[in-house]
């Protein structure tokens, strides 16, 4: 009976014991995950004094920003407005007064044929071919008064329309140069206050690790 009981502790003894051995790299990227998520944790419960101070400043400074590109287009608006106001009142100015000048020279016309249509011009005996002589010396008398103002208001019109268009032209090629600036300005305040966040961040950090009490 002594030596069955014996027979199977050694048994026991002599069997082999398999050993699980885990890949060194697994090691590695579980202990690297588990650093990494602590940081991150860490990052997430770390509060930054400056950090409200920070938000406020350059959204006030975006802000400003915005409102400045807000004006210019406003004073852009405003200003191609009022030169086609300008436009509109002088064409309306001068089509009132070549009405005038056109009323002056139907009176002038309605009193030559009133004149010679009178019964004691006609005791006069005046003829027809001297009519008709008087009538075309005072149309060309007309068309010689009428010419330079004609040309003078074609003229303005014309300049008031080249004003406008150049203005027009003017504004849309300054705005395109300003797009591009806007662009490179709004990528160099995200850069500038990601970097004044991070360094505000890292003094922090700084100052706690100094304050910090030994452990």
């Amino acid at each position: 009976m002594a030596q069955k009981v014996i027979e199977p502790q050694e048994e026991v003894q002599h069997k082999e014991v398999k050993k699980v051995e885990v890949p060194k790299v697994k090691i590695q990227e579980a202990v690297q995950q588990k650093v990494e998520q602590q940081v991150v944790e860490q990052q997430e419960e770390t509060i930054y004094v400056t950090e409200s101070f920070i938000e406020t400043f350059w959204d006030q400074i975006e802000g400003a920003v915005s409102r400045n590109r807000e004006y210019r287009a406003q004073r852009q608006e405003l200003y191609l407005k009022a030169i086609k106001e300008t436009t509109r009142f002088n064409g309306g100015y001068r089509k009132t007064l070549q009405g005038l000048f056109e009323e002056a020279t139907k009176v002038n016309k309605d009193f030559r044929n009133g004149l010679f249509g009178n019964s004691m011009i006609k005791t006069n005996e005046v003829t027809e071919s001297l009519k008709g002589q008087v009538s075309e010396a005072a149309n060309k008398l007309e068309e010689l008064y009428l010419l330079p103002i004609n040309t003078a208001f074609d003229l303005m019109e014309k300049s008031e329309k080249l004003v406008e268009e150049n203005s027009e032209s003017f504004i849309e090629y300054t705005n395109e140069a300003w797009n591009a600036w806007e662009v490179m300005t709004d990528n160099y305040l995200k850069q500038t206050r990601k970097i004044h966040q991070n360094f505000a961040q890292r003094l922090e950090d700084s100052i706690r690790i100094l304050v910090a009490p030994n452990k």
